[in-house]
């Protein structure tokens, strides 16, 4: 047993110092790309990869009640990244944390609403703190309730009374709202994500979206910001296990490797749950766009009774199980799909997915169908494929197991104050069909009194030359006497492009060199004009300010972001495409006359 741990310790001081030295070549070669060759990164990254298998296949010495834990947590997953790494964290970091993230835009379906309560409790039974991510700031930023956040809150608010209603423990349940911390710590969250863009290429940041193969040509620039965001709140949120569903597993991997680039020694665990099938055939996933694609918590009796009756629920495979061309007129959608489920089931029956995974996710659950009583899934399963179970008798038990769930919601929706009167104000919006607002949202940064002249000083760089400075003391010189001259220094695009190795000190250091050198060429030019660094800038009002990057990139095609770019095909960073976003925001929040 000492050998053992020695032989781990050895291997983690082996791979923290080759995770290291890894680390140091990729950034003196985007630095230099001279200064290192291809081979001898991919030698070295080869070599890391080879010492963290090792040492993720030395399991640690636990004890019986860290492995009870360990198997409560791991039920929860489909696929977990890594088991070893989950149990080591489990028996030395008892208080682990868990996060999922929810946007509050609407209805909850009972996967949401069922299956995750029954997995949080399993979390926090074996000692986890479960942190719920309430994206209220994503559904601003997405115009859902007009575009009202207090009226986001109140929807977030009602999620947060279903799930109390379903049994989920709020014991050891933290709900931490975005636009709150956003705004208010807007620094480091939007530093971590610039550097996560920094730091990774397009190509991989277009694996994490779900429209690709065939409508990759069809992204748009604000989908490379998306996947960014929701790494950042791994991070922000200082997050063990990422406890979502397997189709964001892309994402969290993204995050893991982004710990390889950064330097960063404990990777977030993937947990990853299931998937539920949409109820009609061939659909992959439930859908709220689809009201009859899935149950629904809020849905009446005869609403499960009539959805269920008519859902999906095939006893023998389909023979062709490859892939169909999509009607004519029907657009080709989502390669990603492959993504939704990690186990092969050739059946793909809706009804046998909600028995195993909503009606069996309760604990010390007996379903009745058919008249017998089960007391697990395989019994049921087995009983329907051999026709023992005919599907009328499974629906009908499904129907009756699911308003046993459901009736709770219902009586607490009913009987407790607050929550009908939540539940009766999202009605009255809802038949009011709220309108986002009209208009351009963006951070305005002038009083309008005067026209704007705007100058935009070149990307930080460590060598300032004499030609840079003439060429802006110029272009501040050639503006009309009635016009207000900016000088705006863009620090944090320079960043995302990871100019000077990143560092954002140089950085900051590159534009007082730039200032000072103006100041002393032209002190009375300098007299009149106001310098503007664009971090404190947009920190007056990140949140309209980061609405506006985005609604710049939903404008735009991916591509024609990209051609915009000086960059080699292959070569473009997910920083680059920031960056230039950033830019047309820059240019929204000036208004200038002349640019």
């Amino acid at each position: 047993l000492v050998i053992i741990n020695f032989t781990m310790g050895t291997l983690q001081e082996q791979a923290d110092a080759q995770g290291e030295k890894v680390r140091k070549m990729k950034e003196a070669m985007k630095a230099d790309p001279a200064s290192v060759t291809k081979e001898d990164l991919n030698k070295e990254v080869e070599e890391l990869k080879r010492i963290k298998g090792e040492l993720a296949n030395q399991a640690p010495e636990v004890t019986p009640e860290v492995k009870q834990k360990y198997d409560l947590v791991r039920s929860v997953g489909e696929e977990c990244i890594s088991d070893n790494e989950l149990l080591n964290l489990i028996s030395k970091k008892p208080d682990f944390i868990l996060y999922d993230g929810f946007e509050p835009s609407g209805r909850m379906h009972i996967a949401q609403g069922v299956f995750k309560a029954m997995n949080v409790n399993k979390c926090t039974k074996a000692g986890g703190t479960f942190i719920f991510w309430v994206a209220d700031w994503f559904a601003l930023m997405n115009d859902k309730m007009g575009g009202d956040l207090e009226k986001i809150k109140v929807v977030g608010e009602y999620l947060v009374e279903v799930w109390k209603a379903t049994g989920m423990d709020m014991e050891k349940v933290k709900f931490v709202w975005s636009s709150d911390d956003i705004i208010s710590k807007a620094v480091p969250y939007w530093t971590q994500a610039l550097d996560i863009g920094r730091r990774t290429t397009l190509g991989r940041i277009k694996k994490c979206c779900q429209i690709m193969g065939r409508l990759e040509n069809k992204l748009t620039a604000a989908q490379i910001l998306y996947p960014l965001m929701q790494c950042t709140d791994i991070f922000f949120l200082k997050a063990d296990i990422c406890q979502l569903g397997v189709d964001q597993r892309k994402v969290n991997m993204l995050a893991r490797e982004y710990c390889d680039s950064a330097g960063i020694k404990n990777k977030p665990i993937i947990l990853s749950h299931h998937m539920l099938y949409g109820l009609k055939a061939g659909q992959e996933k439930m859908s709220k766009s689809d009201p009859d694609s899935a149950i629904f918590m809020e849905d009446t009796e005869e609403d499960v009774a009539r959805k269920i009756n008519a859902a999906y629920c095939p006893s023998v495979a389909e023979a062709d199980d490859a892939p169909k061309a999509p009607p004519p007129g029907v657009e080709a959608v989502d390669a990603g799909l492959e993504s939704m489920h990690l186990t092969r089931d050739d059946l793909k029956n809706p009804c046998l997915d909600y028995v195993e995974h909503i009606i069996f996710s309760v604990p010390d659950q007996t379903f009745v169908a058919g008249g017998t009583p089960y007391g697990d899934f395989a019994s049921v399963r087995e009983d329907f494929l051999a026709g023992k179970l005919n599907e009328a008798g499974l629906k009908e038990g499904l129907i009756t197991a699911i308003n046993q769930l459901l009736q709770p919601v219902r009586e607490h929706f009913s009987k407790d104050a607050k929550a009908k009167a939540l539940l009766e104000q999202l009605m009255a919006w809802k038949k009011n069909n709220l309108a986002p607002p009209e208009g351009l949202r963006r951070l305005v940064a002038t009083d309008g009194s005067r026209p704007v002249h705007a100058v935009f000083a070149p990307h930080a760089s460590a060598e300032l030359t004499l030609g840079q400075l003439l060429t802006v003391q110029s272009q501040l010189s050639a503006a009309d006497g009635s016009h207000e001259v900016v000088l705006w220094c863009p620090d944090w695009a320079s960043f995302a492009l990871n100019r000077c190795g990143g560092d954002q000190k140089v950085i900051a250091a590159c534009y007082t060199q730039l200032v000072e050198g103006l100041k002393a060429l032209s002190p009375s030019l300098m007299g009149r004009v106001r310098v503007m660094i664009q971090s404190e800038t947009l920190l007056k009002n990140p949140s309209d300010y980061w609405i506006s990057v985005i609604n710049v990139g939903r404008k735009y095609p991916l591509h024609k972001v990209l051609a915009a770019e000086d960059t080699k095909e292959g070569e473009e960073y997910a920083g680059q495409v920031i960056a230039s976003l950033m830019t047309v925001a820059d240019c929204l929040l000036l208004h200038p006359t002349l640019l």
